[in-house]
């Protein structure tokens, strides 16, 4: 993290705040794949840095140190199982319980892919490409559309009247290179994204600045110090609070950055501290203090995760560039849906929805397709050789599994790790008054108050993400979205209004000069209104979760398990919980990787499909070949 970014000191902290699930946002410049993306990629980084991410190499090392009997599952091949794969299956061998079999030539395989998410359509796109002989799949997706939480909603048809409820907006650097291989895979169109704007307002403690007017130093600007009334101390008040994060990160990756192993092992000495933990024990900060950093840097509720996974968060999201500058941000043109749909519009197997998979089992009676799948509403469950489930952790728990399904480790990791919440909501205005008023193209706004985040389209869209919240913010504001009440949606609509008016109300209208005021700017909000729409992911019953933030303890304890295969081989656990960049795409992409890896490793290992499919995986869908580009 560094003190002089762009737009002032509160950039930083909400750029990462704001960075996990991102907005669809227009913008004037448009570019194609892959000519301009990929070159971009061929940056000269620091000697001690690699094209993996400090978070991916720091997992890599955990799975290095864990128990013999933890798969290394990132990139290396894994042993097949001792026991019959069923199908496939080793001619005179084994069953699972030890009984003997007796297999002719195996028998063609069938997949089961439970979700039809970016995780779940990508695993299908890598099977269609490799071309195993015989294979089908299944999709089963328990809602009544495609994509999961990729996810954008359209308010009716005209042009450019949508917004991304999940994932939104994607940097550019070399960890989250397998996200732009698919953007190009899928011809998809990006444009630039917008990040900061110095129109942007910033409403703390009842005061507004605009971006461009806060000094770089703090310099108590919005008055919380105990001289002026509030509860932070005047030494940490007026302190830029980026600097006082940088403190406390800046030494853990001076190590790591030194000598990785050395780093790695210094910071796994504070992994089961939260992020409040060490600034009040290490930084012998108070609790007012980092309730101030909390409030302008993270979200309610944030700093009781992981502080190992803060420190690692800092390294990913300000990765090298061959420049020193900030990465540069885009979203998909009509949204990231269109990706999801161009997926699924190759497949040669289209997902199943409205397939909500109730229990998975072992059956010991059947060899060829041992995976025992049972879908609600149907009489007879499904029976397939292998199972990846792409369902959250949470949707995962609720399945009914059979006492083989998973290791004990696993079921404890299903139970416990934690997802972070996060709740949008977006209103569709007449006109884009934030611009033709307040002069605001593009960045966002952050408060205090209940909405925390306001993101501006870079164009002239006229709808506006009024409220981006996670944490325990997303949790209150999601309380409003949930019961579907009227009274509830009448004050919700109210409070987001509200909240607008307070956040905008000194911006200076460009034809007066003048402040707005509060009174002006409700009505004109009032009059603008034409509908709203918002979503909280914490409540979503295909969710139950905004996407996985570990607590302190919970990569060292569970992440080893989680990348294992399940069931004697024949099911693999896939999704960004299971991989190394948690809330982003890229993240659900590796973890699909890693999974038909470990697949096709079985199977070759036991010599039940051609010997060249690891390597056409690897060629075809590797790191190497993503971050060199795909044409």
């Amino acid at each position: 993290m560094t003190n002089d970014e762009k737009g002032g000191w509160f950039s930083v902290a909400f750029r990462r705040r704001l960075s996990k699930c991102t907005l669809g946002v227009d913008s004037l410049s448009t570019i194609h794949f892959p000519s301009k993306i990929f070159q971009k990629w061929e940056i000269s980084l620091p000697p001690n840095l690699s094209r993996l991410s400090l978070r991916a190499r720091w997992l890599n090392h955990v799975q290095a140190q864990a128990s013999d009997n933890v798969v290394r599952a990132e990139w290396t091949q894994i042993e097949a199982p001792k026991k019959c794969l069923a199908n496939p299956c080793n001619a005179g061998g084994q069953n699972h319980r030890g009984g003997s079999v007796v297999c002719g030539d195996a028998l063609p395989l069938r997949i089961c892919i439970i979700g039809a998410g970016v995780s779940g359509l990508y695993l299908a796109m890598i099977l269609d490409d490799l071309g195993i002989p015989g294979l089908s799949y299944d999709i089963l997706e328990s809602r009544d559309r495609i994509g999961g939480r990729v996810y954008t909603h359209h308010f009716g048809d005209r042009r450019g009247s949508y917004y991304d409820v999940g994932a939104m907006r994607f940097p550019n650097i070399p960890p989250l290179a397998r996200t732009f291989d698919l953007f190009s895979r899928c011809d998809a169109t990006l444009v630039s994204y917008t990040y900061d704007s110095p129109e942007c307002p910033r409403f703390y403690n009842g005061l507004t600045l605009q971006s461009n007017n806060i000094p770089e130093t703090g310099q108590n600007c919005f008055l919380l110090g105990a001289s002026q009334g509030g509860i932070v101390s005047d030494e940490v008040a007026s302190q830029n609070p980026n600097a006082i994060l940088q403190r406390a990160f800046e030494p853990f990756i001076a190590r790591l950055a030194k000598d990785f192993s050395a780093g790695f092992e210094h910071l796994m000495k504070f992994d089961n501290l939260t992020m409040r933990e060490y600034l009040t024990q290490e930084m012998k900060l108070d609790l007012s203090s980092v309730w101030y950093l909390e409030t302008v840097c993270s979200a309610s509720g944030l700093y009781d995760r992981a502080f190992t996974e803060a420190v690692l968060d800092a390294m990913d999201f300000d990765y090298p560039t061959a420049t020193g500058s900030s990465p540069e941000w885009y979203r998909v043109a009509g949204g990231t849906s269109q990706v999801i749909h161009t997926m699924a519009a190759r497949l040669s197997h289209r997902p199943l929805l409205e397939h909500r998979v109730k229990s998975i089992m072992q059956d010991p009676n059947n060899c060829d397709y041992p995976m025992s799948v049972h879908v609600d509403g149907e009489d007879k469950p499904r029976q397939y050789s292998a199972v990846f489930s792409t369902a959250t952790l949470p949707c995962l728990r609720r399945m009914q599994l059979g006492p083989e399904i998973l290791s004990a480790q696993q079921r404890a990791a299903v139970q416990s790790v934690h997802y972070d919440d996060s709740t949008k909501i977006a209103v569709r205005f007449r006109t884009a008054w934030w611009k033709t008023v307040c002069g605001i193209k593009g960045g966002q706004a952050t408060t205090d108050l209940p909405i925390r985040t306001c993101v501006y389209p870079s164009d002239d869209s006229t709808v506006l993400l009024c409220s981006y919240t996670w944490g325990q913010d997303a949790h209150q504001m999601g309380s409003l979205l949930n019961c579907g009440s009227k009274s509830a949606r009448r004050h919700l609509k109210q409070l987001v209004l509200d909240n607008l008016a307070s956040l905008h109300q000194h911006c200076l209208d460009r034809s007066t000069g003048m402040a707005c005021g509060y009174e002006r700017t409700r009505r004109l909000l009032d009059h603008e209104f034409e509908d709203i729409h918002g979503h909280h992911w914490g409540g979503d019953p295909d969710s139950a979760g905004a996407f996985a933030y570990f607590g302190p303890g919970q990569f060292r304890a569970f992440y080893p398990a989680l990348v294992q295969p399940a069931a004697d081989g024949r099911m693999f656990l896939v999704g960004e919980a299971c991989s190394t960049h948690h809330g982003w795409i890229a993240g659900s992409l590796e973890s699909s990787y890693r999974a038909i890896r470990q697949y096709i490793s079985i199977l070759q290992s036991s010599g039940l499909i051609d010997a060249g499919k690891l390597d056409k995986l690897q060629q075809s869908w590797g790191l190497e070949n993503v971050h060199s580009g795909h044409s």
